[in-house]
């Protein structure tokens, strides 16, 4: 049987990779933080043996290379801590990522390296909207795209065989916690701007695919949901709104452009045949989700919406 090693194993989109290579019948590797959480999460899926524990930048990569047949480097840091901790992000998301490049150029092992760069390297949407393509100029943002944006150009200029996959984006009902940072940023831009949704099954299920097929390799591919995919931030943040039975009136999100975009997915579905989840199904899912509290909210609902309006309208 194969072996993958997917690094940042135990967030929530790495138990996913871990479940979708599990049944394809690969046997799984893991990387990630010790700590309790974490460790909790590896009994729960019978890898606390399997786990190298400790930091992505001084992970021995030599030691768990071996015979792979791919590495799935999901360990980095998200915004909005690589913007305020720039240099700690730096070092995990570029110079960590580099060191894994630089140990499996040297390696004798063969494994295909499966990397999500992110939707945000297109810079701020086309006005009109449009689909973007893989092969359009990159943009840099912030530090977060400029990070991806630097590994992806460190990949093409390597011999390994590697998978850029440009995700868009990709929550789910399980992972419903925004600070308020978070939380006023995504008020504040423009019910209109475009956005690209994708499921993060689908999302790990590219990933697994990538590592077995051949026509993926040495190429960037977009990855979101499609069609039934492409909304708006307004559709996107009443999934949650609508769900708990608030509503979010248009005039309650701010004018601000922001780099999300609705994405040409053709050439990766042709190829890693991964899109399996509508946008509805997302709405449907977080309406369950949130059944609960939707009911018990019900005699405030005045009162949450003004305490949205007051901490995250602009």
């Amino acid at each position: 049987m194969s072996r993958l090693l997917v690094t940042g194993a135990f967030g929530n989109l790495g138990e996913m990779v871990i479940h979708e290579a599990r049944k394809q019948g690969l046997i799984v590797l893991a990387s990630d933080l010790d700590t309790p959480r974490n460790r909790r999460a590896a009994r729960r899926l019978g890898l606390e043996h399997a786990t190298s524990w400790g930091d992505i930048r001084s992970l021995d990569a030599d030691a768990v290379l071996g015979e792979l047949a791919g590495v799935i480097h999901l360990a980095a840091v998200l915004p909005p801590v690589t913007e305020t901790a720039a240099e700690l992000s730096h070092s995990i998301n570029v110079g960590a990522t580099t060191r894994l490049i630089e140990t499996m150029e040297q390696s004798s092992s063969r494994a295909v390296l499966v990397y999500p760069s992110s939707v945000t390297v297109y810079g701020l949407p086309a006005h009109p909207p449009r689909l973007h393509r893989t092969d359009e100029p990159t943009i840099t943002t912030d530090n977060y795209s400029a990070h991806k944006i630097e590994v992806e150009q460190r990949l093409v200029s390597s011999s390994l065989d590697w998978v850029v996959l440009r995700v868009g984006v990709a929550v789910d009902a399980r992972r419903l916690r925004a600070d308020a940072a978070t939380m006023r940023t995504l008020f504040g831009v423009a019910p209109d701007n475009p956005l690209e949704y994708v499921h993060p099954r689908d999302v790990a299920l590219a990933m697994v695919n990538a590592i077995r097929r051949p026509k993926a390799y040495r190429r960037i591919l977009n990855v979101g949901g499609g069609e039934s995919c492409r909304v708006t931030q307004h559709e996107f943040l009443s999934t949650a709104m609508d769900a708990l039975g608030i509503g979010l009136p248009r005039e309650m999100l701010g004018n601000a452009r922001y780099y999300t975009a609705w994405m040409d997915t053709a050439e990766s579905q042709a190829i890693l045949e991964y899109q399996r989840h509508t946008f509805a199904d997302y709405r449907a899912e977080m309406s369950r989700k949130l059944l609960w509290l939707r009911w018990g909210l019900t005699p405030f609902r005045p009162a949450a919406r003004w305490g949205l309006r007051r901490f995250f309208v602009h």
